[in-house]
């Protein structure tokens, strides 16, 4: 459903509200009218509610009273100039989400009551000016200074809000005189609230200068230059700078009137060097040298050329220092690295030659104390015995270098025999795994033998059924007589035969696996006869009519619980239960 459709349900909130505003007197208006703030706060702009509470407003004439009480004197009304500020917001609010239905009430409102409510915003902009260049500027006046600003400014948002919802409007803001008096005053504060309101105007409709008579863009131009001539306020020249260029940006034939009118500005701009807005004064000063729309347009687009070709190319330059960058920091990181390597391996290669050398220093001096202890041994031992002793010394030697080198041999071979080792377990895990098959497969195949013989057939049977066989035959004699009828009887017969030992398996197979569970059958129901009472029962008992197959445990388990739900039950429910199994036995019985 369209958001113009009209609902049948009033706000009561709005019925009320101009009710108490038909009955209170003109100073006690404002404050009912602050009541507005609420209600738009419950109803956000572009909802639904919030677009027919704005229409309620407009149809209970809410609207038309609060522009008319925007025309009053505000400095004896409750709340000062900071109600009538808050009004304004309010205003700006609903006829930003405003949407009227009929054709004649919208242009009633576009061509009649916006432009009324914008000269009557500029009216309380030009009372809080005047009654904010009344006080004077004294310290402890200052918090009334300050408010007063914060009011005037809350009130040319509310007028650049309103432009920003009808673009339509900026040739009435322009227009209106109270902002050209405002802009001519000599108040550095209330100056630039208005120069900052002149370049939103001019950015919510660039085609506002072509629609403003000429004598007005010449003022508003005149008294912007008049304010970079004379003013010393930094501030100030700065916001007149931007509205000079804002205004030569959307309106190209007034940069031949700055030029060719204002033929001193270029002098008169070098005092505000270095003044904090470089940017801003360097591009009038350019646009003040071409001398034209053409080559003004021209140059800037050069520059602006130049700014892309500057930035792409610092860009170029910072990519290529980043990854140079990178490139040093891995080469440096490669060389360090390596650098600490070969450090490390030089250390290792001292270390080793260090304890090379104490090694080679150590058996030097076991060899010196083993050769001193012989010498003083052969010193001590009679003549007679010496030549024994350097026997055993030498066997002693033999069998010690035997001993070693057997141990470096086995030593060197060990590596050689892991691998035959590995090999003969490799064999064995694969002849297992190979004896494993074979068996897996003998078993598949002797897992049920059979012979083509019918079991149960003797010698003494197979010539009974020989005899009925040929006495059949000799009572029903073949009714063939040509050889077409006997091939298709040998063909039906042939086919019947390989049928037979097609199916001969499986068949021999369902019927011993059928003898299997009539003998089991038959073993459990004797089991189950010759069971003993509960009372006697005994733990072999219990192990001989257990089962370990999960479908008999799961099956006595169900019926263990259903057994012990119905012994919970009462007397009642078992008649119902015993009259259903009574029925089902019935049909049981009947179907059988």
């Amino acid at each position: 459903m369209s958001a113009r459709l009209r609902s049948p349900v009033r706000d009561k909130r709005i019925i009320n509200l101009a009710a108490e505003i038909a009955e209170t007197k003109d100073r006690g208006v404002p404050a009912l009218l602050l009541n507005l703030r609420e209600i738009l706060a419950s109803a956000p702009k572009g909802t639904k509610d919030g677009i027919r509470v704005r229409n309620e407003c407009w149809e209970f004439n809410i609207l038309q009273v609060l522009v008319l009480v925007l025309k009053q004197d505000f400095s004896i009304v409750d709340g000062d100039w900071q109600t009538a500020a808050a009004l304004a917001a309010i205003l700006s609010q609903i006829c930003l989400g405003i949407d009227l239905d009929e054709k004649s009430q919208k242009s009633k409102f576009s061509n009649e009551f916006l432009p009324e409510a914008v000269s009557n915003l500029f009216l309380i902009t030009r009372r809080i000016q005047a009654r904010h260049s009344y006080i004077p500027d004294r310290p402890s006046l200052q918090k009334d200074r300050q408010r007063l600003m914060m009011c005037y400014k809350g009130v040319l948002e509310s007028v650049a809000q309103i432009t920003y919802g009808y673009p339509e409007l900026a040739s009435t803001v322009l227009e209106c005189p109270w902002l050209l008096q405002l802009l001519i005053s000599d108040d550095p504060s209330t100056v630039s609230g208005i120069m900052e309101l002149l370049p939103k105007i001019l950015r919510c409709n660039k085609n506002v200068m072509q629609d403003i008579d000429k004598k007005l863009k010449f003022s508003i131009m005149d008294e912007l230059i008049y304010k970079l001539s004379v003013n010393t306020d930094a501030t100030i020249a700065s916001a007149a700078t931007k509205c000079v260029l804002k205004i030569c940006d959307i309106h190209k034939p007034m940069i031949d009137v700055v030029c060719s009118r204002y033929k001193g500005l270029k002098f008169i701009l070098t005092k505000w060097d270095n003044a904090g807005f470089g940017r801003d004064l360097r591009e009038l000063m350019m646009m003040l040298q071409a001398g034209n729309a053409k080559q003004a347009e021209s140059e800037r687009f050069a520059r602006a050329a130049t700014v892309i070709q500057t930035i792409w190319r610092g860009f170029i330059a910072r990519k290529k220092l980043q990854k140079a960058n990178k490139a040093f920091s891995k080469f440096q990181n490669t060389y360090r690295r390596k650098q600490r390597i070969m450090g490390k391996r030089k250390e290792e290669a001292k270390v080793a030659m260090e304890l090379e050398r104490r090694l080679k220093l150590n058996r030097q001096k076991i060899m010196r104390e083993f050769k001193e202890k012989q010498l003083h041994t052969i010193e001590i031992l009679p003549a007679a015995h010496v030549e024994k002793y350097m026997q055993n010394e030498q066997i002693q030697a033999a069998v010690k270098i035997q001993r070693i080198w057997r141990g470096h041999n086995c030593r060197q071979s060990i590596d050689q025999r892991k691998v035959l080792i590995q090999r003969y377990k490799a064999a064995i895990i694969l002849q297992r795994g190979v004896r494993k098959w074979l068996e897996k497969v003998r078993k598949k195949r002797e897992r049920f033998q059979f012979t083509i013989k019918p079991p149960g057939l003797t010698e003494n049977r197979r010539v009974e059924l020989q005899q009925k066989i040929t006495q059949y035959r000799e009572e029903n004699p073949p009714q063939y007589s040509k050889r077409e009828d006997l091939e298709k009887v040998h063909k039906k017969a042939a086919e019947m035969l390989q049928r037979h030992y097609v199916t001969l398996k499986s068949t021999r197979e369902k019927h011993a696996h059928r003898e299997a569970l009539l003998a089991r059958l038959d073993t459990d129901s004797e089991l189950l006869s010759l069971a003993p009472p509960l009372k006697d029962a005994r733990e072999k008992d219990i192990e001989m009519y257990s089962s370990n197959l999960l479908p008999i445990a799961t099956k006595a388990r169900t019926d263990h619980i259903e057994t012990l739900r119905l012994l919970r039950q009462p007397w009642w429910k078992k008649l119902r239960d015993d009259l259903q199994d009574q029925e089902y036995e019935e049909e049981d019985y009947i179907l059988f």
